[in-house]
């Protein structure tokens, strides 16, 4: 049951991280010529300074989840998985979208984005290690605090996932392969799962990026509230945490 858990959940991290590089492959590939070409000549040839400072932006935003993962990723998830403290955290992505949505000037194009905003979205993605706390939710979050447009804020979180979702596949999989079980058998029902999570995130990705498009946050503030008043009625009826 272990193994099969950590090799659905590294299909999933495969569908997933596919579902990213689809929806924004026009980004995608642009920095990855970019960042290519600097490597390498070696420096010698540069590409937009724009493209280059949203690659280090993104590198060094993905170093926080990283450490954090590595050093307490684990025992953070384990002392907070209980019901009602995932609601706890539910509602407090709630409210920080909410402040987020509120105080946020919602101006700044991606053009404008640069290592500190990078460093800043990055600590936000590392809350996500906490069950209830959404990856996309901190990001978008710490995005409008900064003053960026609601689009550039998703598209930027999702940017800068795509390193820790890598990651977290390969980590998963690497377990799997190190197990050396045979996973002929599972081998339809992990097809089955990378091509849901591809398709269901690909789906997700564009309508988000199209509904932040000019328009508000508050109905995944409230999706976000009526999820954690769930959890916590079904921990009271259950008998409590």
């Amino acid at each position: 049951p272990l193994l099969s858990s950590l090799a659905f959940g590294a299909v999933l991290h495969l569908g997933t991280l596919a579902a990213v590089l689809v929806a924004l492959r026009a980004d995608v590939l642009r920095l990855t010529r970019v960042a290519l070409g600097v490597v390498f000549s070696l420096g010698r040839r540069r590409g937009d300074p724009i493209d280059e400072r949203l690659i280090v932006a993104i590198v060094l935003g993905t170093i926080p989840a990283v450490l954090i993962g590595l050093l307490a990723g684990d025992a953070l998830e384990a002392a907070v998985r209980t019901p009602l403290v995932v609601a706890g955290a539910v509602i407090t992505g709630a409210l920080l979208l909410f402040v987020a949505e509120w105080r946020g000037r919602r101006e700044r194009p991606m053009q404008s984005i640069d290592v500190i905003d990078g460093v800043v979205v990055g600590f936000a993605q590392a809350l996500a290690l906490i069950p209830g706390i959404s990856r996309s939710g901190a990001t978008i979050s710490a995005g409008l605090l900064l003053g960026f447009r609601r689009e550039v804020a998703a598209r930027f979180g999702f940017l800068l996932g795509i390193p820790a979702i890598a990651g977290a596949g390969a980590l998963e999989l690497r377990h799997v392969i190190a197990d050396g079980s045979d996973l002929g058998s599972l081998g339809p029902v992990l097809l089955v799962g990378v091509l849901a999570a591809f398709a269901s995130g690909l789906v997700a990705i564009r309508l988000l990026l199209l509904l932040l498009d000019g328009r508000s946050t508050r109905p995944f503030i409230a999706y976000r509230l009526a999820f954690a008043a769930i959890l916590i009625g079904t921990a009271i009826a259950r008998g409590g945490a």
